[in-house]
């Protein structure tokens, strides 16, 4: 066992142990991608290991690197001597799929820091005996009535400096967003199709995106919602069915943008409507809209892997989202392939 510093010199030291013959297993972490890009050209095969996958390694009492690495390379072993798949590596993305996680990333946090914000003003101006609505109190042109609603300095100040942030934050979040969008020129194809669903917007499509890269990667419609945590996990024996919680070991951007507008979904398609409506009477409301979105995915897995359009297309919306699209990208003299062909 040696250990590398990730250094020139060290890293140098670690390419001479490697050879054509090498297989080399990582657990993934925050630069595991960027690691493996260095040499996996020079090796056989790197295996880039989910960590939802390493059961034997996560409830260890002794968890080090040098206990971990020991393990990872038993598994190894384990693997390449019985002829069996026990470690599905994770897909190294492309460098644009990269781009846009990471600007996913971003949004996330910034998105998380506007509903904190808000909910601090809310609370404030309850607290001081001002019960409004956050619709009332974030709006356009009643925003300036918050800011001058009380006399007290102190809660003036207070209300103030908030919004101040909250401002500040809504105009970060909108140059992030128009970024996404730039980022995501590359895949103008599957936006297309992916922005025929009346209720997928342009930033919610480039999710997607960037979460499956590739609709071929997925066998089927049920796989495809499992990696996008839409699907429970099941276990059965010859009695008892055991339905437990949805696969962690897929990724979770997709589903916390579509549930965020799940019931446009559902308002916009009279059968789904109906079919939500009658399950919602005897289930749970949130195993229904669980339900819900693995139906979203699976009409979303559809009209990407047959490459159309939504049978429930609207012509005129679908087209409004991609000339507003095109002309951002057209803004900033952004290069975009057109010459596409999608069967109507």
């Amino acid at each position: 066992m040696r250990t590398f510093e990730l250094s020139p010199e060290d890293l140098k030291g670690f390419y001479k142990t490697l050879t054509r013959d090498t297989i080399v297993l990582i657990e993934a972490t925050v630069n595991t991608f960027d690691f493996a890009k260095l040499f996996r050209h020079a090796v056989q095969e790197v295996i880039i290991a989910n960590t939802y996958q390493l059961k034997n390694i996560n409830l260890s009492d002794k968890k080090t690197d040098k206990v971990d690495a020991d393990k990872l390379a038993r598994m190894l072993k384990l693997q390449v001597l019985g002829g069996e798949k026990l470690i599905v590596g994770v897909t190294i993305p492309p460098k644009e799929i990269s781009d846009l996680r990471s600007l996913f990333a971003s949004y996330r946090i910034i998105r998380k820091q506007i509903t904190q914000t808000k909910n601090r003003i809310h609370s404030l101006l309850k607290e001081n005996l001002y019960p409004f609505i956050k619709e009332y109190i974030f709006g356009k042109k009643t925003r300036k009535a918050i800011r001058s609603i009380s006399q007290d300095q102190i809660l003036s100040f207070r209300i103030n400096f908030w919004m101040d942030s909250l401002e500040r934050l809504e105009s970060s979040f909108g140059i992030l967003e128009e970024r996404i969008k730039i980022a995501g020129a590359p895949f103008m194809k599957e936006i297309d199709i992916l922005s025929s669903l009346s209720s997928l917007s342009v930033i919610t499509a480039l999710a997607i995106i960037a979460d499956i890269i590739d609709v071929s990667r997925f066998r089927n419609s049920k796989k495809f919602a499992s990696y996008l945590r839409s699907a429970p996990r099941v276990e059965s024996s010859n009695e008892h069915t055991i339905i437990k919680s949805t696969n962690k070991a897929g990724r979770k951007l997709s589903i916390t943008l579509l549930s965020q507008s799940l019931n446009h979904f559902r308002d916009s398609n009279k059968k789904l409507n109906a079919w939500y409506g009658r399950l919602s009477i005897y289930k749970k409301k949130g195993v229904v809209r669980m339900a819900l979105c693995r139906r979203v995915f699976t009409e979303i897995y559809q009209v990407l892997k047959k490459n159309e359009y939504h049978r429930f297309i609207n012509p005129r919306l679908h087209g409004k989202k991609m000339l507003e699209y095109k002309n951002l990208l057209e803004r900033n003299n952004i290069v975009f392939q057109e010459n596409y062909q999608i069967p109507a």
